[in-house]
């Protein structure tokens, strides 16, 4: 076959170069994030060089630059760290029905029409599609001269897959009314750099349906984290909104005596390059199964290639149909064939991230499209698992569920759609250094698992000995994921996130049972939870524990079968327009109320994520009832939470009749602490607060007076003790009716 190739990667990365230094110098000196970029382009283009130098050297000794086998086409785009050469290779052996993409689609159960519309997805493939096929008329936006002129089978059948149209019904693409900006893959990590989205344009997804091929490498790099996963996680890091979406390759149907790390581990420890990265998605492929009688009603294809990393990560990351993809191919415009591999398995993927960018932009247009941390936590929370319970490494968190990710969408407290009940939380937080963040929540459900995720983009890592399995962690920014369970008696019960073994266990079901210290994905799930107050935590490793580069780190939250949502910020409830009379609920961010409760009125609620005040005129008449509670799960809790009555089953309490004997003041829970004491304490009437911290010489700690009189009922504050010594601490409380001093103990 004739390549017909003009591309240099030292002149595009020159250019490239040059270009960038058409913004104002002065945007550079005072924007640091621009001056990363710049720094990072500044290294690609080094390392651009150096590869250009290492192919012509190769190419002296005998290696080919184009080698087409298989079905699969290879291009030698450099050498390993060692001077061997290395080869991307294409990864080649209804989709939409598999998934549930279909539902979002018009007339597919929903109620929805998503479809790809308005959306532009980075295609990166070893060369051109086929422009002019049927499937693919009007659908790729760019393909300049200067990339791999030659049609390739394999980019018509991917950019079909991802977003085709207008053809053969049956080789729709998932997300079919999106656009497609291609490329070869020479210079991929610049050009997804500059067409990475910016805030106001760019692509959210980079579809990479291509990897180092493994006849070329050594025991050592598989599993390694390498330079191209390194360059790889640092391009997210820079571009936070983009996600990158790799085929987790198709080793394991290679001939073991070509490559015998196939069979060294059963199949296991094949990933390589950039499937090696924390932020990279990487998918592993699934036999196509379009009449799933059950959501774990599939299976791994043959040739999937299975983790993990060396570290022991979760990798891959999810799986999707990768068998019998019926697509365009290239031979002429309306030519068709069925493709197999974990190739399609990742378009699969791409496709469905970009119908969940355009529903989640569609439910507010007013907000920001998800960033790709976001993303990565909503398809791991959503997956169908399969087989034990829990992630493995050869699905990763399971078969993707574009259904579940896109109710999950729907069901977001902080998205209100047609003023319904919502029970899930999507949420992007900035963790600051030394802090925590906590949410309360009650469950929804005690039929339902309580289920948090969390994903952050983490910083480059530090590259490694070529070692093989060197364990050491690739993470920069762990972040620690756990919910704890408040009990009725003060103590605590903590839940931990799945984890699995590593190198050490490869086959072994996932545990729950500590911390994970390597993954940039963790998920806690909390089975039959009870009716009652959990405290989901995100925090460092320790308190010491530095956020890189610049002592913060953002991540992405989600969080399911949750019991309380909110309409607007702030409640003021006045008497007498809005004394109630009839059983209603009032949902507000903080409810502010001096109204009336009128008998004989039943089954009144107040519940408020934050705070509830219940100001002087007040009233809840004899024979009505009122109910009210907080559950705050959107602020990290530092001020005092008020507690008029707790939820117990479907119970609903008195306020005015209430009359209850308090045998002490205040509690502490848990004590012994070691990172944070609650302080429970009740008042008969209202009062001012303070609490003070003694140490066990009498010094002064902490002292804290509230700046308004709280109401009669019961009340919680919770201080961190995390800067603490170890030793005895004495606590006081201050009010109106008392004043009583209590030990703690910090351990």
């Amino acid at each position: 076959m004739q390549k017909i190739y003009h591309k240099s990667i030292l002149g595009i990365a020159v250019m490239f170069f040059f270009s960038s230094y058409g913004q104002a110098k002065d945007e550079l000196k005072t924007d640091p994030q621009e001056r990363e970029i710049q720094a990072f382009r500044n290294k690609v283009q080094e390392q651009a060089q150096k590869q250009k130098s290492e192919i012509q050297r190769l190419k002296s000794l005998g290696h080919k630059e184009f080698i087409s086998e298989n079905g699969n086409e290879k291009q030698l785009i450099g050498a390993d760290e060692n001077g061997r050469p290395m080869y991307y290779t294409t990864l080649n052996a209804g989709a939409a029905k598999m998934t549930k993409a279909d539902n979002l689609y018009s007339g597919g159960g929903l109620g929805l029409n998503i479809t790809g519309n308005n959306m532009i997805i980075g295609q990166w493939d070893y060369s051109k599609p086929r422009t002019t096929h049927e499937l693919l008329t009007g659908k790729i936006n760019s393909y300049d001269n200067l990339q791999n002129q030659t049609i390739s089978r394999h980019s018509t059948n991917i950019a079909g897959t991802l977003a085709g149209n207008n053809g053969e019904a049956e080789a729709r693409g998932i997300a079919y009314e999106a656009k497609i900006n291609a490329y070869d893959w020479v210079d991929d990590v610049p050009e997804m750099l500059s067409q990475a989205y910016n805030g106001t344009n760019g692509i959210l997804v980079a579809n990479n349906s291509y990897g180092f091929d493994p006849m070329y490498l050594q025991n050592y790099q598989f599993g390694k984290y390498n330079v191209t996963a390194q360059s790889w996680d640092n391009l997210m890091y820079l571009k936070p909104y983009l996600q990158i979406v790799k085929a987790a390759g198709n080793a394991r149907e290679i001939d073991p005596g070509i490559v015998p790390q196939v069979s060294a581990k059963n199949g296991y420890d094949l990933l390589e390059g950039a499937g090696i990265a924390k932020n990279v998605l990487v998918v592993a492929s699934a036999k196509k199964n379009v009449n799933m009688n059950s959501d774990e009603a599939f299976d791994v294809s043959a040739f999937s290639s299975y983790g993990p990393t060396d570290d022991g990560r979760i990798k891959p990351d999810i799986c999707a149909p990768g068998e019998n993809m019926y697509s365009s191919i290239e031979t002429y415009d309306a030519a068709y064939g069925t493709y197999r591999g974990t190739s399609s398995a990742a378009a699969v993927v791409s496709g469905i991230i970009t119908l969940l960018q355009q529903y989640y932009k569609s439910v507010s247009p007013t907000q920001s499209y998800m960033l790709s941390s976001t993303v990565r936590a909503l398809l791991a929370h959503t997956a169908n698992d399969k087989g034990t319970e829990g992630p493995d490494y050869i699905y990763g968190w399971g078969l993707a569920d574009a259904k579940r990710a896109s109710e999950a969408i729907y069901n977001n407290i902080e998205g209100i759609i047609n003023n319904e009940k919502k029970s899930t939380l999507i949420k992007e937080v900035t963790l600051n250094q030394g802090n925590k963040y906590t949410l309360y929540v009650v469950p929804y459900e005690e039929s339902q698992p309580l289920s948090a995720t969390i994903s952050w983009t983490d910083p480059q890592g530090n590259l490694v000995n070529n070692v093989v399995d060197l364990s050491n962690p690739n993470v920069v920014n762990d972040l620690d994921l756990k919910i704890v369970k408040i009990n009725s008696n003060g103590t605590e019960s903590t839940y931990y996130p799945w984890k699995l073994g590593g190198m050490s266990n490869l086959t072994g079901a996932a545990t729950k049972t500590s911390t994970n210290d390597v993954d940039t994905i963790e998920r806690v799930d909390v089975k039959n939870p009870e009716i009652a107050t959990y405290k989901i935590i995100v925090s460092p490793k320790t308190n010491a524990t530095p956020l890189l580069p610049g002592g913060s780190q953002t991540f992405s939250i989600v969080v399911s079968n949750v019991d309380f949502c909110y309409k607007e910020d702030l409640k003021t409830l006045v008497s007498p327009a809005d004394d109630i009379t009839t059983s209603q609920t009032i949902l507000a961010k903080q409810i502010v109320a001096g109204n009336k409760i009128i008998a004989p009125v039943q089954g009144v609620e107040y519940i408020a994520s934050r705070n509830i005040a219940l100001l002087p005129g007040f009233q809840v008449e004899p024979g009505a009832r009122f109910h009210a509670f907080i559950t705050p799960c959107f602020d990290l809790i530092s001020a005092m939470r008020y507690r008029a009555q707790e939820r117990v089953g479907s119970e609903v309490l008195s306020v005015s009749n209430t009359s209850s004997s308090v045998s002490e003041h205040f509690t502490l829970f848990p004590n012994p602490a070691k990172e944070e004491v609650n302080i429970r304490f009740f008042l008969q009437s209202q009062s001012s607060i303070k609490i003070s911290v003694y140490d066990a010489s009498g010094k002064l700690i902490s002292s804290e007076q509230s700046s308004t009189k709280f109401p009669k009922g019961e009340f919680i504050k919770t201080i961190d003790t995390r800067s603490y010594s170890q030793g005895i601490y004495m606590v006081s409380i201050e009010t109106a009716e008392y004043k009583e001093t209590k030990k703690l103990i910090i351990k």
